[in-house]
């Protein structure tokens, strides 16, 4: 009895599952279907209601761009790029959508030059996201156990040479890709990247109302969310500069 049970909620998810699959998907048909009649708002909207029900992809945040874009709602189309950048940030399309939507942003932030080596490791880290280094890191430690195996039960010294230095090799790269994972997702959740939405914010000394207006942003801005007191989030850009906004005055990637 308890067996039936279970197979009857197995196949009772399994049919929702596909029942809500085939809805975003008729959804996702009617925006590709919008957007190709330039009816941009209606495709907006129906990307939108895929991501409320859950889903979420490569192509669907770079099509919700694209949709943004062509209505002039650059913030928002930055917001969706990077989103999709977050999920393949190698892929030469967001990449090339994202750097002209950047170009209408009116703030021109001068990056604080790093030390070399600095940014190159930051920048390899994001080469791949976290789940892809973390897949990669289990694959190289898989291999790197089955070499080393292969190295215990093998009778050929040439084998056994081969099978143990390059799964030693293997599992020192596993190791790193998944200090590379770790160190992404820690980088995203404790200093997450956001998007001002607000046309223009004035940044704050202290978060309050009252506190010293220290400087002006503008909406499609990347910055960085560091701290949080109520409704005020600590803010920094990318030359260093920090201050206070309200939560309302941007979306978190």
């Amino acid at each position: 009895m308890a067996q039936f049970k279970i197979v009857l909620i197995v196949a009772l998810l399994s049919i929702v599952g596909l029942a809500k699959s085939n809805t975003n998907q008729a959804i996702l048909d009617s925006a590709a279907s919008y957007y190709s009649k330039g009816q941009f708002e209606k495709a907006i909207n129906s990307y939108e209601q895929v991501l409320k029900n859950g889903y979420e992809s490569i192509d669907l945040y770079y099509n919700l761009g694209n949709a943004y874009y062509k209505s002039n709602k650059i913030p928002w189309a930055i917001l969706n790029y990077e989103r999709a950048a977050k999920l393949a940030p190698s892929d030469e399309d967001v990449k090339f959508n994202l750097e002209l939507a950047n170009t209408y942003i009116v703030d021109k932030i001068e990056v604080i030059p790093e030390f070399f080596l600095n940014s190159w490791a930051t920048g390899f880290v994001m080469i791949l996201s976290t789940n892809e280094w973390a897949i990669l890191s289990l694959l190289t430690f898989v291999i790197g156990l089955t070499l080393l195996l292969i190295f215990f039960l093998s009778g050929k010294v040439w084998a056994r040479k081969i099978s143990f230095w390059f799964g030693v090799l293997l599992l020192i790269v596993s190791l790193f890709t998944f200090n590379f994972s770790r160190k992404q997702k820690w980088l995203i959740e404790n200093e997450p990247s956001a998007i001002v939405i607000t046309p223009s914010v004035v940044v704050k000394s202290a978060p309050s109302e009252t506190g010293t207006e220290l400087f002006l942003i503008h909406e499609g801005l990347k910055i960085k969310v560091t701290d949080n007191r109520g409704v005020w989030r600590q803010i920094k850009l990318s030359n260093g500069s920090k201050g206070w906004v309200k939560e309302t005055d941007f979306i978190v990637i």
